[in-house]
C-alpha cells in the first residue's frame, strides 16, 4: 500500500462497505414487503447498484523508487508542473512528499497527471530561508557527461532508478523559488548530482540526452539549424515513446522554420505518442492552416466584433499583453509596419490580459496612441490561447486574403521580408538591411 499521502484504495474501500450495506438492506426489504413490492425495488434497484459498481474505479498510482545509496535528506518532495492552459499565468504545480526506506526514496503520484506534466523536479525541503537543495543526474552517453534536474519519468506503475552520489554544485544568488506574489526569490540553490550507472527508465534517459541537443537554442537562421533539426530528429528515433520529447516539441513549435520541418520531427514518434495530450496538440498546429474568426470585445467602446473584419486584406494578428516587455519594445517597429503596409494590410491587437492586467493594457494603447484595432481576450484567455496555440508573446499570425494563416516573428529580418514581400505582391522587392529601411 502506497504511504505517500494518497491513497488509491480507499475510495474503492469505502464504495465497497456502501454496496455491502446497500445489499443487506435490500435482502431485509424482500423479507419486508410483498412480492409486487419487491418486483418494483428490482426494476430500480440494481441498475443503480450496477452504476455505483461499475463508475467508481479506482485510480491508478505510479511509484517512483529512487536508489540513491547513502542519503541525510531529512525529507525530500517531488514536484509535478503540469501543462496549464493559461500558459503565461500561474504553472499547475503539485507537491508529494516521499518515504524514506533507508537507502532509497518513494514517490506516489496519480497517474493521471502523467499525461499532462511538463517536468518532474525532486528537492529537499527548505529548512534555511537562503538555501535551495536538488536531486539531479548524470549520465555518460557516448563520451559526453550530460546532467539535468529537470526530470521525466516512465508513466507506468513502477520505475526504479538507481545511482551513486557523483558530486555537489553550488550556485549562489540563483532563482531558488518565487514568493506568493510570483516574485523570483534569490538563493544559493545546491545541486546533488548523482550518475546513472546502468540502463535505467528510458524516459528518464531521453531527459538526459535532450540537453545535449542545441536545437532550441539556436536561431532559425542559424548556419547550424538543418545539423541540430537532424540531431532531434534522431533522438527522437531513438526514443520514440518519449514523453519529455514530445512536450518539449508542443512547447517549441515557434523555434521551427516551418510547419514542414515540424513534420519531419512529429513523424518520427510512435502512433500511441502522437495521440497523447501533446501529441494532439502538435497535430492540431500542424493541420490547423486557415484562420477561424472570434468575436472579441473592442478595447475602448466594449463592442463585440470579429478579430478580422475585413478579409478581403491581409491581416496581422498580434498577440500581446501589458505585462510582456519585449512586446512593448516591439510597437516601434509595428508602428513601421503600419505606416509602410496598411493600406493593404489589416492590423489588430488581441490582449490576453486577464482581469487583474486588462486596465495596464487600456494605459498602454493611449499612452502609445496605437492607430490599429485592439480587442482583449479578458473573458475567455484560456481558449483564445488553445484555439491560436499561442505557445509565447509576442505572437503574430500572418494570415492571406484566403484565410491560410502563418506564425511568423516581425522581429526576424527574414520573415519580416516576406512579410513586405508578400503584401505587396512585388517579388522584386528586397529589404536585405531591413534595420535601415526602418528606422526606429
Amino acid at each position: 500500500m502506497c504511504r505517500c499521502g494518497l491513497d488509491a484504495g480507499s475510495l474503492g474501500i469505502r464504495v465497497r462497505k456502501l454496496v455491502q450495506h446497500t445489499v443487506l438492506l435490500f435482502i431485509y426489504q424482500i423479507n419486508a414487503y410483498r412480492f409486487v413490492k419487491t418486483k418494483v425495488l428490482c426494476i430500480y434497484f440494481f441498475p443503480c447498484l450496477f452504476f455505483i459498481l461499475f463508475s467508481c474505479k479506482e485510480e491508478k498510482v505510479n511509484v517512483i523508487q529512487l536508489n540513491l545509496g547513502t542519503n541525510n535528506y531529512r525529507e525530500l518532495i517531488l514536484r509535478i508542473q503540469t501543462f496549464n492552459n493559461s500558459t503565461f499565468n500561474d504553472p499547475n504545480l503539485v507537491k508529494y512528499n516521499g518515504i524514506n526506506k533507508g537507502n532509497s526514496w518513494n514517490f506516489c503520484y496519480p497517474d493521471s497527471l502523467h499525461n499532462k506534466s511538463v517536468s518532474f523536479v525532486i528537492q529537499e525541503t527548505a529548512y534555511i530561508d537562503t538555501l535551495s537543495r536538488y536531486i539531479g543526474f548524470k549520465y555518460i552517453c557516448n563520451k559526453d557527461t550530460l546532467g539535468t534536474t529537470i526530470l521525466s519519468f516512465a508513466n507506468k506503475s513502477s520505475a526504479k532508478i538507481s545511482a551513486t552520489y557523483l558530486q555537489t554544485d553550488t550556485f549562489p544568488n540563483s532563482f531558488g523559488d518565487v514568493d506568493i506574489n510570483g516574485n523570483a526569490i534569490l538563493k544559493t540553490v545546491l545541486i546533488d548530482f548523482y550518475l546513472l550507472m546502468s540502463f535505467q527508465d528510458e524516459e528518464l534517459l531521453s531527459a538526459l540526452e535532450v540537453t545535449k541537443i542545441d536545437f532550441y537554442g539556436n536561431d532559425v537562421d542559424s548556419p547550424q539549424y538543418n545539423t541540430e533539426l537532424n540531431k532531434y530528429k534522431d533522438l527522437v528515433k531513438k526514443y520514440p515513446d518519449s514523453h519529455v520529447l514530445i512536450q518539449m516539441l508542443d512547447d517549441n513549435l515557434s523555434l521551427f522554420k516551418s510547419k514542414n520541418d515540424v513534420q519531419k520531427v512529429f513523424d518520427c514518434f510512435t502512433y500511441d505518442n502522437r495521440n497523447s495530450f501533446f501529441g494532439k496538440r502538435v497535430n492540431q498546429y500542424l493541420t490547423n492552416n486557415y484562420f477561424k474568426n472570434s468575436i472579441l470585445k473592442e478595447w475602448d467602446t466594449g463592442e463585440s466584433k470579429a478579430i478580422i473584419t475585413d478579409s478581403a486584406k491581409y491581416n496581422l494578428v498580434l498577440f500581446s499583453s501589458a505585462w510582456c516587455r519585449p512586446c512593448i519594445e516591439e510597437i516601434p517597429l509595428l508602428k513601421k509596419i503600419y505606416e509602410d503596409l496598411s493600406n493593404k494590410l489589416d492590423m489588430v491587437y488581441v490582449s490576453i490580459d486577464d482581469s487583474r492586467t486588462v486596465e495596464e493594457w487600456r494605459q498602454l494603447m493611449k499612452k502609445e496612441n496605437i492607430p490599429w484595432r485592439s480587442v482583449l481576450a479578458e473573458d475567455d484567455v484560456d481558449n483564445i490561447i488553445e484555439k491560436y496555440h499561442v505557445l509565447e508573446i509576442p505572437y503574430c499570425l500572418f494570415v492571406h486574403i484566403d484565410g491560410f494563416m502563418e506564425a511568423i516573428d516581425v522581429r526576424n529580418t527574414s520573415e519580416l521580408n516576406y512579410l513586405y514581400k508578400t503584401v505587396l505582391a512585388d517579388p522584386a522587392l528586397d529589404l536585405q538591411s531591413p534595420d535601415k529601411e526602418i528606422q526606429l
